[in-house]
């Protein structure tokens, strides 16, 4: 007589545990292996009593199916240790992050944010350029500015005054800036951008930390500098 065998009974209710487990629900995964042992012990047990005397259950292949419930259960134990880590982890983020409020953060993007008025970024071109062009996208994808870029090789720092093509000026929010240039040949190349602004706060969201300047949030990881503004002149002694 063959025993139930846990990956069959387990099966049933992997969808359900694999739909859950991008949320990482261990608390609902027990749950469910809970439901999922008490149904096995009853196959068995039912099993064991009308079980054929002259075919009796393989003992080794009942204790090899407990061994594989117990894995299973270490496994999201495991899980949900780790899911704790990742939330401590994440505290401790959101903690730290709190210290970039009120200085400036150079950051690996070329989204920047509009606030009063002012909007500061850098672009590097790699090679000498035949023509060079920079672009400014409003959040709607709409193209408000378009002007001649620098065609040497450097890195060229811009200060935007937030204004477009026809010189109106635009309201604060979130831009996108590219930079787009063309060698001798005609091979055309995106130039790197670096946003700057200072931090107005800090977020934590899905385990995600974000600067905030002005509208624009920046993922921590993205940040290359961190540097303190300097003191303005009313502040000066």
């Amino acid at each position: 007589m063959e025993i139930p065998n846990i990956q069959n009974i387990l099966g049933q209710s992997s969808a359900s545990q694999s739909s859950s487990s991008s949320t990482s629900k261990t608390d609902e995964a027990i749950a469910g292996l809970n439901d999922t042992y008490n149904n096995f012990l009853l196959l068995l047990t039912k099993q064991l009593q009308n079980q054929d005397p002259l075919d009796p259950m393989d003992t080794a292949q009942f204790t090899q199916q407990l061994v594989g419930f117990s894995q299973v259960e270490q496994q999201i134990a495991s899980n949900k240790s780790l899911e704790k880590l990742i939330a401590l982890q994440s505290s401790t983020n959101a903690f730290g992050a709190v210290s970039f409020i009120g200085n400036e953060v150079a950051v690996d993007s070329s989204h920047i944010s509009l606030k009063n008025g002012k909007a500061k970024f850098e672009y590097q071109i790699d090679r000498t350029a035949s023509s060079a062009a920079l672009t400014v996208i409003n959040e709607r994808g709409q193209v408000v500015l378009v002007q001649e870029a620098n065609k040497g090789i450097g890195t060229y720092k811009v200060e935007w005054n937030g204004k477009d093509a026809f010189g109106n000026q635009l309201p604060d929010g979130s831009y996108r800036v590219a930079v787009s240039y063309s060698d001798a040949q005609g091979q055309v190349y995106a130039a790197p951008i670096t946003s700057f602004g200072v931090v107005d706060s800090t977020e934590i969201k899905d385990g995600e930390v974000k600067l905030f300047v002005g509208s624009v949030g920046f993922p921590i990881d993205k940040v290359l500098k961190v540097t303190k503004p300097a003191a303005s002149a009313s502040n000066a002694t």
